[in-house]
């Protein structure tokens, strides 16, 4: 891939790097992002070659720890205890990104005021391998082109007007990986129940859901226009839409889902309130 963080200017600071956080810092290596840029907080991390990782907020200050961006990664319940320690840190000419789930820009903004600027990243774990979405919304004097072209190697950018949505933003596209993977797995159950075997279940189900949403992306239709010309009247695709779609079941169950996610998001905002 090209090299496009070659040129990224400034320290980079991860206060806790587990799965979506990784996925996102290995892009970025990946990228070109120099691993001397980087440092990590956070004992349970894997070690990466050229990282300085320390185990806590305290070793890195300690160590002289300066940062000109600091991307919050960790747990939505440790803001408090982290803010505690790391507002000190977050100046005016630090760009503070957080991916915490549920934790608004104007919560944000009240446990690090003096930040350059508050930055909510939804990105979501296909981040991986550059095929990831990333919305954003931000407040104060944010470098709209410097976070652009740290978040590009991700994957789709999309700017928000504001983080209202971001709540079901993060059900929606930040969980929506983890849904997409269940549905596959219970589409290959479903044929191993009915005589495949697993391997070949498994397989099938990544061709066909891989091959329908690489078709659906190429054609620029939408989905509906791709279903009539797979069924036809009487025909057996068309039986099992029939079953897919009895009374909008399919729509409720999808739309459960989300809303579960989505008030989950709400809760563990107010739990890193002190609320919960």
């Amino acid at each position: 891939m090209t090299k496009t963080l070659r040129t990224f200017s400034g320290q980079l600071l991860l206060v806790g790097c587990g799965n979506m956080a990784g996925a996102m810092l290995d892009r970025w290596l990946a990228a070109g992002l120099d691993p001397a840029q980087v440092a990590i907080v956070d004992p349970a991390a894997a070690p990466r070659e050229g990282i300085v990782q320390y185990a806590a907020l305290a070793e890195w200050q300690a160590a002289g720890g300066d940062a000109d961006w600091i991307m919050l990664g960790m747990k939505p319940q440790q803001l408090g205890e982290v803010a505690g320690e790391l507002a000190p840190q977050v100046t005016d000419d630090v760009h503070l990104l957080s991916i915490l789930a549920g934790v608004s820009l104007t919560d944000l903004v009240a446990r690090f005021p003096n930040a350059r600027a508050q930055v909510r990243i939804l990105p979501n774990l296909a981040a991986r391998i550059g095929a990831g979405v990333s919305a954003v919304a931000s407040l104060g004097r944010t470098d709209d082109k410097a976070v652009t072209a740290l978040l590009k190697p991700l994957g789709q950018v999309v700017p928000l007007a504001d983080d209202s949505t971001m709540d079901l933003v993060t059900a929606f596209t930040g969980s929506g990986p983890a849904f997409v993977f269940r549905l596959i797995e219970a589409y290959a159950a479903a044929g191993e129940r009915l005589g495949l075997s697993s391997e070949d279940a498994l397989a099938l189900a990544l061709a066909t859901f891989g091959g329908s949403t690489a078709l659906l992306a190429d054609s620029g239709e939408k989905p509906g226009v791709l279903v009539a010309q797979v069924a036809s009247k009487g025909g057996t695709t068309q039986a099992g839409l029939d079953i897919l779609d009895e009374g909008g079941q399919l729509v409720a169950l999808m739309t459960n889902v989300l809303r579960a996610a989505r008030d989950r998001g709400r809760e563990l905002a107010d739990i890193a309130r002190g609320e919960g």
